[in-house]
């Protein structure tokens, strides 16, 4: 069983250029009805995604796909500034906060999986020996978007509940304590 998804697309200040990442949440729960339907669902996760992200980054797009699909089925143009207050330090772009949803799926082993996102240039609790650690307030602040992803995002006329892309839903999430690495694709 294929789910539709949401990409939520970001940009910022990267070796003195505008970089572009996103996130792709693949969901339970529904597929909005038309465009108006996405549109609701884009401002609803945009408006809690943006609390996650400090200042010095932007949400600029929203694009939804049916499932099994790769083609956009809608989108939306945003340009809304991360409003996570900027305390703690600042990190190279190529840093993420990682966060990590258990998922009622399991391997061939008997192994949960997991779906991951990942934050470029989070910032970190200060120098020195806390330079590896996520700032706090950006953490509380995923783990609280994570939730409502877990528990669901109510908005034109679904519930979104985060899946793997074959519908196996988020059952926990962990936002990862250290700052990891991220390559940016090629």
């Amino acid at each position: 069983m294929a789910t539709p998804s949401v990409r939520i697309v970001k940009t910022f200040n990267y070796r003195g250029a505008v970089k572009e990442y996103s996130n792709r949440y693949h969901f339970t729960g529904g597929t909005p009805a038309d465009s108006t339907a996405w549109n609701a669902l884009f401002d609803a996760i945009t408006a809690q995604e943006k609390t996650c992200l400090p200042a010095a980054q932007t949400i600029t797009q929203a694009i939804g796909y049916n499932a099994g699909s790769n083609v956009p089925a809608a989108s939306k143009a945003y340009t809304l500034a991360g409003t996570l207050t900027a305390g703690g330090g600042a990190t190279p772009g190529e840093c993420a906060a990682v966060v990590r949803l258990a998922t009622t799926k399991v391997s061939t082993k008997n192994h949960t999986v997991f779906v991951f996102s990942y934050y470029h240039a989070p910032r970190c609790q200060g120098t020195g020996i806390n330079a590896d650690e996520l700032m706090s307030e950006q953490e509380t602040a995923l783990s609280a978007y994570h939730l409502l992803w877990k528990n669901g995002i109510t908005a034109g006329g679904v519930t979104a509940i985060r899946s793997t892309p074959d519908g196996h839903v988020a059952t926990g999430r962990l936002v990862e304590h250290f700052i990891s690495h991220r390559d940016f694709p090629r």
